[in-house]
């Protein structure tokens, strides 16, 4: 029996034919098996122009500080502008199929700042009533959207106003959004459910991981059927900046709040002594001091110990870097003689102490971080090993059992051509007794053949007297017509005779 691989002469015989496309097949299989064990190619993330990031870092500054735009001047509302014209420039094509449309999103900023949440909330006395207000925009997939503004009721009850919206795409960059329930909680009680018939033109100007910037297109035809609450239909386009909600971004706005309190936070002044201001000392003066002046009190006993111990400035704490300025001591004689604490400093040695072991900190995280990522990476390496062993391992046990099944259809195919030629020797005077039979079956063929044409000769005469006999029987309905005629003419005559 031949191989896989025929002779190039047996290409122009029908077994060669054969043997080709069996070896045809056989590469074919063999190569979808290797494609089995190769993984497919992870699916592109959508790309990012990287021209956008630093106008995203851009919007984002100017934007955080502005409770959600009500605290945006002119001027910075139109760097605003500026902004978001040019970052609309490199927004993904088609945002509304990207998945990066849906999740938390915090609102940053509002052109019209009654726009978030409504003008009960954002206007008059509403930001005095209903403080601390948080608004955000959650997009779940497939197309869910609920507005939710939290707030604190008179600075202490907890309260929110949801809306609840589904939205409907309607070219590449906009969708339809019906908003349809909602509710509001003022904090005391259950939540207030409403019904609503309100529809918005929204349009994507950008998207990305981190903000998404939409504009809201008015359109008189959509229905509203909050309009005459909220003061009449708005004329205006509004533009709205989202952030997604994330730890990261939370703590760069927990940051941003803690700087901003810092920077608020007044430098202690000193307290006023006799009508005055006293100037403080350098560090490295009290540094070089450190004496303690003792009080000289004509009183003994009680009151110089009591004197004493007011006289005796607090510690300062090892690490701080603040002036402590103890209150004024009280009237220790009965001349009117006041002690001043001194105000306590760092010590610049304990400093640069504290300094250096924060660095020793610092580098002894860094080599733990270092080490910890050099672990995980020879834990993936290993792991990447230890699965490509067991690929192997397991083409290794495919390719014997394709071996093995190779040889039991070789030996199978052995027996079926004996088996073949067995049966070709005891066909062989079948195959005599079957030529006869072919022979005296040809002969009655032509028989019938010659029959058949007798019959058609036949029907055709047939056809012909059918013919024949309709034509003789018209001409003796005429000849029959023609009589009945005469009679009647005949009649008459006879009748007079």
């Amino acid at each position: 029996m031949r191989g896989l691989h025929p002779r190039p002469e047996d290409f122009y015989t029908d077994r060669g034919l054969e043997s080709g496309k069996a070896s045809r097949r056989a590469a074919v299989e063999c190569q979808a098996f290797f494609n089995f064990f190769t993984p497919k190619p992870a699916a592109a993330a959508p790309i990012v122009d990287p021209r956008a990031k630093p106008l995203v870092e851009r919007l984002i500054a100017l934007t955080r500080g502005t409770d959600a735009g009500a605290k945006a001047s002119p001027a910075l509302k139109e760097e605003i502008a500026d902004v978001i014209t040019e970052l609309s420039r490199y927004c993904v094509k088609n945002p509304l199929k990207s998945d990066l449309l849906f999740g938390e999103w915090k609102v940053l900023f509002s052109s019209k700042a009654s726009a978030v949440g409504g003008p009960p909330l954002r206007s008059g006395v509403g930001p005095a009533v209903f403080p601390a207000q948080d608004a955000k925009q959650i997009l779940e997939a497939p197309n869910k959207l609920i507005n939710s503004v939290e707030y604190k009721t008179l600075g202490f009850l907890p309260g929110f106003s949801r809306q609840y919206a589904t939205f409907e795409p309607i070219s590449a960059d906009t969708y339809l959004l019906n908003i349809t329930d909602g509710e509001i909680s003022a904090g005391l009680g259950g939540p207030i459910k409403k019904t609503f018939d309100i529809q918005r033109k929204i349009k994507i100007l950008y998207l990305d991981d981190k903000v998404r910037v939409a504009q809201f297109l008015p359109d008189d035809s959509l229905p509203d059927t909050e309009a005459d609450e909220n003061g009449g239909r708005s004329g205006e386009d509004v533009v709205f900046v989202f952030q997604r909600i994330t730890e990261e971004a939370e703590a760069e706005e927990e940051d941003g709040q803690a700087d901003d309190g810092e920077g608020a936070e007044e430098a202690p002044k000193p307290a006023p002594f006799f009508g005055g201001s006293r100037k403080l000392e350098s560090a490295a003066t009290v540094a070089e001091r450190q004496v303690r002046q003792q009080l000289k009190e004509q009183r003994g006993g009680s009151a110089k110990v009591a004197a004493s111990a007011a006289a005796v400035p607090a510690k300062a704490p090892l690490g701080s870097a603040r002036v402590v300025v103890p209150p004024a001591p009280r009237q220790v004689s009965q001349r009117g003689r006041r002690e001043v604490a001194e105000e306590v400093v760092e010590d610049p040695r304990e400093r640069r102490r504290r300094e250096q072991e924060e660095e020793r900190a610092r580098k002894a995280a860094e080599a733990e971080a270092k080490a910890a990522e050099a672990k995980a990476a020879r834990e993936r390496a290993e792991a990447e090993r230890q699965a490509e062993r067991e690929k192997q391992a397991a083409i290794k046990e495919l390719l014997a059992k394709l071996a093995n099944e190779i040889k039991e259809r070789q030996a199978e195919a052995k027996e079926a051509l004996k088996e073949l030629k067995d049966v070709e020797k005891s066909t062989a005077s079948g195959l005599k007794e079957s030529q006869g039979a072919r022979s005296r079956l040809e002969e009655a063929e032509s028989d019938v053949k010659s029959i058949s044409t007798q019959l058609d000769a036949a029907s055709a005469t047939k056809k012909e007297a059918e013919k024949a006999a309709k034509d003789a029987k018209e001409v003796v309905v005429a000849a029959e017509k023609t009589l009945r005629a005469r009679i009647a003419a005949a009649a008459p005559v006879l009748a007079r005779k």
